[in-house]
């Protein structure tokens, strides 16, 4: 199988040569290392919307600062009739990870120009441009089609962050909910557009996580929108992920409600999750789920690092709707160590079912003893 076959076989539930694995194209730099990881069978996962935006009456300004010398930040300046909005975003020097210092929307004022903007993008479908992009990564891994995130989401990581948020939705709940309801129409006329695109997987980056997206909430504003949003995407043969690497337990019973296919980017109790995964993957039993390979383990060594993820394997085999993924950056010494280390035991592992076909009945009476495991 190729990379972009096994993500895909994994991803509608059916039973790949081995365990999938992969990396988002940002994280991994281009070389000597990164050809070997492909070279055992490691995948690449690129985002491209399906749509494209448009923004009409309003002006842009942007200017950047170098101020603190190795370390840019942004500000971007909105200009509306009904006034001016902006937000300050710094770069990581090192993975050139984004980071909003100042978020859109800061007092009551603001709304009224959110509003405006948000009525003044409009989308349309970008399907010749997405068919370009898949045809220039062939079978070298996926492209998640990017929808933005949940309407909730959104006004948590993206506007106005969870201060404002937490302040604004007892104190100003009228304005939130009508600005979280004209997001959501803007929003289902994207999932329309991706619905019907060339693309196979949708993607919501949520970032969920159940210490600031709390169960009352995620109940009131994600479930019903993930399960709408899903169901239109199944109609049309589409998986739908959603990123959620926050800490999971107390949603736990919500999500596996939820009608998304993918987790994507699972993190471990290791890494600051708090839902070990052995739980996870019982309790989301039809769904796929994407674990990123915590980064922090890294700082262990080489060897620290090869023994947790033998043990970590075996505690979970058959891997069963599961791939690994390097979802989040690792520390620049050790990532090559990690890659490695992944390129080593990955293809070893095999699927339980590869495994009894591989190795007879014996096989499975060891399996069913919680003795077999393929490495």
């Amino acid at each position: 199988m190729t990379a972009r076959e096994r993500i895909l076989t994994v991803l509608e539930r059916d039973i790949p040569d081995m365990v999938p694995w992969a990396f988002y194209s940002t994280l991994i730099p281009q070389g000597e290392v990164e050809r070997e990881a492909r070279n055992k069978g490691c995948g690449i996962i690129l985002w491209k919307p399906a749509w494209r935006m448009e923004m009409q009456n309003i002006e842009i300004s942007v200017k950047e600062d170098w101020t603190n010398e190795r370390i840019k930040t942004t500000a971007c300046t909105y200009h509306t009739p009904l006034g001016d909005i902006s937000e300050k975003i710094e770069e990581d020097p090192g993975y050139h990870s984004k980071w909003i210092k100042e978020y859109l929307i800061k007092n009551i004022h603001d709304y009224k120009i959110m509003r405006f903007i948000i009525e003044n993008t409009h989308y349309y479908e970008d399907y010749n441009s997405f068919r370009e992009f898949q045809e220039d990564l062939g079978e070298d891994g996926v492209i998640f089609a990017s929808v933005g995130p949940s309407p909730l989401q959104r006004l948590l990581n993206e506007l106005m962050g969870v201060e404002r948020f937490s302040l604004d939705f007892y104190d100003h709940p009228k304005q939130v909910e009508e600005l979280l309801h004209l997001i959501e129409e803007k929003q289902d006329k994207v999932f329309h557009l991706a619905a019907n695109s060339p693309a196979k997987i949708v993607y919501s980056d949520d970032s969920v996580t159940g210490n600031i997206t709390e169960p009352r909430l995620f109940k009131k504003y994600c479930l019903p929108f993930y399960n709408k949003q899903a169901e239109l995407l199944h109609q049309k043969n589409k998986i739908y992920g959603v990123h959620m690497d926050g800490k999971l337990k107390c949603l736990r019973d919500l999500i596996k409600e939820a009608k998304n296919d993918l987790i994507d980017s699972f993190t471990l109790p290791e890494q600051g999750g708090d839902f070990p995964l052995e739980e996870a993957r019982n309790i989301w039993e039809d769904k796929v789920i994407a674990m990123n390979f915590p980064a922090s383990i890294s700082l262990k060594g080489r060897d620290e690092a090869k023994k947790f993820m033998l043990k970590l394997f075996k505690r979970i085999f058959p891997a069963k709707n599961f791939m690994v993924q390097i979802s989040e950056d690792l520390p620049h010494m050790f990532w090559k160590d990690i890659i490695l280390i992944l390129g080593e035991i990955i293809p070893k592992l095999e699927t339980a079912e590869h495994y009894i076909i591989r190795s007879g009945r014996a096989a499975e009476r060891e399996i069913e003893g919680n003795k077999g495991w393929p490495i």
